[in-house]
């Protein structure tokens, strides 16, 4: 989120590839959370990463951590959130998912954007 915001890409994402209102609505979802604590975050956070070993639990699977707003880890572990955090956390999502998995981040954009209704977001 933190080099989407400065730089509008990273990674697999470019939001100046996607449609122009849903990346105005992505970047102010960003925005609002600009100022959130920042730290290293694993980005891929759920019960299949976390394997017992003899010296306790150990996180796996950290080929998507990054620097980045620690809320979003929290996120997809039902954490309590601001609702701007939590507009973040699926802004993030719509994001990410929009090459790899296009009819999931327009499912998800349609919750980001709520007036978009029926209409098609392309």
């Amino acid at each position: 989120m933190v080099a989407l915001l400065r730089e509008g890409r990273g990674g697999d994402v470019n939001l100046w590839a996607m449609p122009r209102r849903l990346a105005q609505a992505i970047l102010a979802a960003f925005l609002a959370v600009a100022s959130e604590p920042a730290g290293l975050v694993h980005g891929d956070l759920n019960p299949g990463n976390v394997i017992l070993t003899p010296n306790g639990p150990a996180l796996v699977d950290w080929d998507d951590s990054r620097a980045d707003h620690l809320f979003l880890d929290l996120s997809p572990l039902g954490a309590r959130q601001s609702v701007r955090q939590r507009r973040a956390a699926l802004a993030y999502e719509v994001a990410c998912c929009w090459r790899v998995e296009p009819e999931r981040a327009r499912r998800l954009a349609r919750r980001l954007i709520p007036s978009a209704g029926s209409g098609r977001i392309p």
